[in-house]
């Protein structure tokens, strides 16, 4: 029964209202939409900001990792390491022939 007597004066109210009075609550209404709109949109930016600043810290910390694991296998005793594990010698004298244009290297 409050339901139907809200809307009977609801009703009474919009034929008694000034078509002023209805355009400002319409623009309220609008505003209020648009507002809460914004405010989601900005959240959920923020949510994907957040998640990719993230992302960047965790890429710069694989970075620094790959990084030094370079250094490392680039280092003199990585490098003697595996020459010796791969059963390779030492080069002696090494020359060079040119005939003509080419360059050939011959290890004795």
């Amino acid at each position: 029964m409050k339901l139907v007597a809200k809307a009977q004066s609801f009703k009474t109210y919009l034929k008694n209202a000034s078509w002023l009075q209805i355009c400002l609550f319409a623009v309220t209404v609008v505003l209020g939409i648009s507002y809460i709109w914004q405010v989601n949109v900005a959240a959920t930016r923020g949510f994907t900001m957040r998640d990719l600043e993230s992302d960047i810290h965790d890429l710069q910390l694989e970075n620094e990792r790959l990084s030094m694991e370079a250094s490392r296998l680039q280092s003199i005793d990585s490098v003697s390491t595996r020459i010796q594990m791969l059963g390779m010698n030492k080069v002696n004298r090494v020359e060079y022939l040119t005939p003509g244009e080419g360059v050939v290297a011959i290890n004795y």
